[in-house]
């Protein structure tokens, strides 16, 4: 009766330790984290830089280059490398999607608002 005991006492045990939470935080954009910066063209083109946190929150500026017209960039990265952002306003400013990779990230952005659009990429600093 003892060893039936002891053995489910180990069971239950491993089946406790098989539940924990996985504490990797391979559900988190930390790898991203740091300050970016490249170029868009297109319709408009000019320069962005951005940071971005370990939480994956993206805070930056947009500088279009005929106008020197500087716009604030607000967006997320997603834990996969996908990257979101708003230059300006939702509804005159332009959206920013792209996909980072590495220490390189390149994508397409829109302005429903002008029809305009084009591409942009960029690279950690």
């Amino acid at each position: 009766m003892k060893n039936v005991i002891y053995l489910l006492l180990i069971l239950l045990s491993f089946g406790i330790n098989s539940c924990s939470k996985n504490s990797d935080n391979s559900e988190s954009p930390y790898e991203f984290a740091g300050n970016w910066s490249g170029t868009y063209t297109g319709d408009e083109s000019g320069t962005w830089s951005a940071t971005i946190s370990a939480s994956g929150v993206v805070t930056g500026t947009a500088i279009e280059s005929s106008t020197s017209y500087q716009s604030g960039l607000n967006g997320d990265v997603s834990s996969d490398g996908t990257f979101t952002a708003t230059v300006g306003t939702t509804t005159q400013g332009y959206e920013f999607v792209g996909q980072l990779n590495g220490n390189s990230i390149s994508g397409t952005w829109s302005n429903a608002s002008s029809n305009h659009n084009g591409t942009w990429s960029g690279t950690k600093e």
